[in-house]
């Protein structure tokens, strides 16, 4: 960021915590006052910085969960008609101190117009600063209309700058090496070495695994319980003499047959019942009728004979081959 090396560029940092220190803050202004742009997004700008250009950057503290902050240009050409918003309490911060410099221009102000984007010049040049870094984020150009918002804050930038340079050096976490993992893989022939590692390691792993694999048990098929289940209920039904029982659960498996073959409710049999039911399973309304006959008469009494058993099974049997 040296002043001499560029002329008429522009110096893009977007960072939630800028801590610059001193010397970087002298080779910003004199980048800047030779005649750059430095564009800076910052929820803290850091003590030197802030104290140079003379900003304090400060959170609405009076706002609830629920409360919602929109951020708008003050340019009528960038203004939009509504303001832009984003999630609860993201885009909170402004500034609550700007040196009463008549060079200083207010670009953008949050919803209680307070200012949340500065144009300080300097020297030949200018400084760009903005409070809510989130504002470039794929997140927040994502909602909505809010890349209108981005792009427009960006255009401020003069067109005809010769160099645009983005920033990674002071990005928060990109101080150097933190882990041991980030050291190997910032060298090259460590890099190497470290795949390769891992690549012998899964090799041997897999040929190793498929050497020394167990003999596959052979798992004898699960017998098939079904019919034992269906003879046991039926000798229940049977030795107590409970045709009444029987009968429920034969008008039971009936009326779910009906229910998801042909999407009827059997909650009402009545007229409209059995017309429905014949005319979408073929089935003469008379016999319909017959089977909601026995239904009612089954209801009615507290035991069944066995012929009435009979006849009912029968009938209903005769349904099943007579549906479509």
């Amino acid at each position: 960021m040296d002043g001499n090396e560029f002329k008429h560029a522009a110096y893009i940092c977007i960072d939630p915590e800028l801590g610059l220190k001193k010397l970087d803050v002298e080779a910003a202004c004199k980048y800047v006052q030779s005649g750059n742009y430095m564009f800076i997004s910052s929820f803290d700008l850091g003590e030197e910085l802030a104290d140079t250009l003379g900003l304090k950057t400060r959170e609405s503290e009076d706002l609830l969960p629920s409360d919602s902050t929109t951020i708008n240009f003050v340019n009528p050409s960038l203004k939009a008609s509504k303001n832009y918003t984003f999630k609860k309490l993201t885009i909170t911060e402004y500034f609550s101190k700007i040196n009463k410099m008549d060079s200083i221009i207010v670009l953008g102000v949050n919803n209680k117009n307070q200012p949340n984007f500065v144009k300080l010049p300097f020297g030949d040049g200018a400084f760009f600063i903005h409070s809510s870094p989130i504002c470039f984020s794929n997140y927040f150009m994502l909602n909505q209309n809010n890349n209108n918002y981005t792009s427009k804050a960006l255009s401020y930038i003069p067109k005809d700058v010769t160099n645009v340079m983005w920033d990674e050096y002071y990005k928060t976490g990109r101080g150097g090496p933190q882990t041991p993992l980030r050291f190997f893989l910032g060298n090259t022939f460590l890099r190497w070495a470290l795949w390769l590692s891992v690549i012998g390691l899964l090799t041997f792993v897999l040929f190793e695994r498929k050497r020394r694999q167990r003999i596959i048990p052979v798992i004898p098929p699960l017998k098939n319980a079904t019919m034992d289940f269906v003879q046991t209920v039926a000798g229940v039904y049977f030795n107590q003499h409970d045709n009444k029982g029987i009968a429920e659960k034969k008008i039971q498996f009936w009326m779910d047959f009906v229910r998801q073959q042909f999407y009827i409710t059997t909650q009402q049999l009545d007229n409209d019942f059995v017309k429905q039911l014949s005319k979408k399973s073929g089935v003469d309304e008379k016999h319909i009728q017959r089977i909601i006959e026995h239904i009612s008469m089954l209801h009615a009494q507290q035991r069944i004979g066995d012929a009435m058993l009979i006849d009912l099974s029968k009938t209903i049997d005769s349904f099943y081959q007579l549906a479509k």
